[in-house]
């Protein structure tokens, strides 16, 4: 099974690998192929000892959505607007000139 895994550098040296799918498994090495590997020797001893179970939970969860309906809903309101495309002109303008500017 393949795991995504997050490299950081510490600011002392080394790096430091987190796995977010098992947010308790992290190492440290002192090279980027060190940390991979003992990451992956940490992630086979977790799921060595543990069993992924799917449980069913009669309980929705709560409505968070103010009117009770999809939070998304608004989506697609703008696409009547005339000046639509003129914002997404100006930020693209914006964008290139930040660009050119690095």
């Amino acid at each position: 099974m393949k795991y995504a895994v997050l490299l950081t550098e510490k600011p002392d040296g080394g790096i430091r690998v987190s796995v977010p799918a098992l947010p308790e498994c992290a190492v440290e090495a002192n090279t980027r192929d060190e940390a991979i590997r003992l990451a992956r020797e940490a992630i086979a001893g977790v799921v060595s000892r543990s069993e992924i179970v799917h449980i069913d939970v009669p309980q929705p969860p709560r409505d968070t959505a103010a009117d009770g309906g999809v939070p998304w809903e608004w989506f697609g309101a703008a696409t009547g607007d005339p000046t639509w495309d003129a914002l997404f002109d100006d930020i693209e303008r914006r964008r290139d000139v930040t660009r050119k500017g690095r």
